[in-house]
């Protein structure tokens, strides 16, 4: 149902479909601040289909779907009843991070939440069955984790230090097995660890600005700004999974709270384990500020946790899922009408999104006046929607130019230069202009082409500059 609903919109491109259409064009061992994993299964999607709105929708939702299914699957681990199993992978609804923000936009996020629910069903498996299966599928998610963001690090090392404090499940970490895990998890992690290590900076220079606010303050009260951060996180993060629990079982969700057995013991640890490593962050580093999403890993587990701390209570969670339900239709339904209703109505609202962007009659004018053998564009999202309109063309991002791409002779021309222009026609060529005598090209007179927005009151335009090199 979200990949129809994204369908049915205009096909602009969000910030994140922009650079996943731009990045599709190269395979590489990392891209910039976000590891790759995200990347390179979009690569693989559009090498098999071609660049399309749908190759570019279907690795999220696909990634999404996973997410519930394993999530439902170490659920199972815990308790084999299909009615749990149900309940645990449905209450992942209630969390924002997964029902609603995914709509939105995201991708790098979404891989890090499949790979969270695969290391707790590796993990569970372990811990249950101690067979080489869980291991192996431990070490993978591991692998698949640390190259779709960083953050995931500390949820490994938070389920280390859980497993040890239980006494019996601590001979599953002497087991000669998690040699695997660690074999496998290395071998997908090594690629991007060697361009990790000749690339710091780049890799971390977007998470850190974003981390860190303008004009910051130092000392204590940076750090009693970033945990107040911190706490308002986790309460939009679990806030509405909390709520709904509460209101649903009333009485007895009071009296789970003083219940439990290991599994909630693990959990719980591992929750904390995970948001003190956070605060280590804090203190050591200059954070002033943490988002819900960033939590994603540490947090993901609460719903599982909350209903088994319900059923240790003696209240059977498996005989209220028909009651359940309708909620739950409700989240999916009211999460996808904000994107569709903001796209659809910016002409009454005045509130525009990329979608709204009027680059497929862009691309019809263009198109009048040649095929271009290379676009140069002026920023990611532009780059990144004429990457969708004009799929056969090599397309450079001039704010980040990829070494060795396109090869040198793509660049015999015609070579096509666009750049966004403000309402006056300010902007410039995203091309030295001085140098195009190298490449025995000759640079056309600077046009302006200005597109009314999609579904837009016709007055908000888009207004872009192009030149032609021939």
């Amino acid at each position: 149902m979200s990949i129809a609903v994204r369908l049915m919109l205009p096909n602009g491109l969000t910030l994140d479909e922009a650079e996943q259409a731009l990045f599709s064009q190269y395979w590489l061992a990392g891209y910039g601040p976000q590891p790759p994993f995200y990347n390179w299964v979009q690569n693989a999607v559009v090498s098999v289909i071609g660049i399309s709105l749908f190759s570019l929708t279907l690795p999220k939702f696909l990634m999404l779907l996973l997410c519930y299914v394993f999530f439902g699957m170490a659920a199972r681990e815990i308790d084999a009843r299909p009615g749990f199993t149900a309940m645990a992978m449905l209450s992942l609804l209630t969390l924002p991070q997964l029902s609603y923000m995914p709509q939105q936009d995201l991708t790098h996020t979404v891989a890090v939440l499949m790979a969270t629910s695969l290391f707790l069903y590796g993990l569970f498996r372990t811990l249950v069955r101690a067979d080489w299966q869980g291991y192996l599928i431990a070490g993978v998610a591991i692998g698949i984790g640390m190259i779709s963001k960083y953050n995931f690090g500390l949820l490994p090392a938070s389920a280390f230090i859980a497993v040890s404090c239980d006494r019996e499940w601590r001979t599953r970490l002497l087991d000669s097995r998690i040699l695997l895990t660690a074999i496998v998890g290395l071998a997908i992690v090594v690629p991007h660890a060697l361009w990790l290590h000749g690339n710091l900076d780049l890799a971390t220079s977007g998470t850190i600005g974003k981390m860190v606010e303008a004009n910051a303050p130092h000392g204590i009260v940076r750090i009693a700004r970033a945990l107040g951060s911190l706490m308002l996180a986790c309460i939009a993060f679990g806030a509405l999974t909390v709520v709904i629990f509460a209101v649903a079982f009333k009485r007895g969700f009071t009296r789970s709270l003083k219940t439990g057995d290991r599994w909630t013991r693990l959990l719980g640890l591992m929750m904390v384990v995970g948001l003190l490593g956070v605060v280590f962050v804090i203190l050591f580093t200059g954070t002033t500020k943490i988002t819900e999403r960033w939590l994603d890993p540490y947090l993901l587990p609460l719903p599982l946790y909350l209903l088994l701390k319900l059923e240790r209570a003696g209240i059977d969670t498996t005989s209220h899922l028909r009651r359940f339900v309708p909620v739950f239709v409700v989240i999916m339904l009211v999460t996808l009408l904000p994107l569709a209703g903001k796209t659809l109505t910016g002409g009454l609202t005045g509130g525009y999104t990329r979608i709204n962007y009027p680059f497929s009659s862009v691309a019809e004018v263009l198109k009048t006046e040649g095929r271009p053998a290379v676009i140069i564009a002026a920023g990611m999202n532009l780059a990144g929607n004429m990457r969708l309109q004009f799929p056969d063309v090599p397309v450079i991002n001039s704010e980040q130019p990829i070494a060795g791409f396109p090869a040198p002779g793509a660049l015999k021309g015609p070579v096509l230069a666009i750049w966004t222009e403000g309402g006056g026609g300010t902007g410039s060529p995203p091309i030295d202009l001085s140098s195009v005598d190298t490449l025995r090209l000759t640079a056309s007179p600077a046009k302006s082409l200005s597109r009314p927005y999609y579904y837009g009151d016709g007055k908000v335009r888009l207004n872009l500059g192009y030149l032609w090199l021939r």
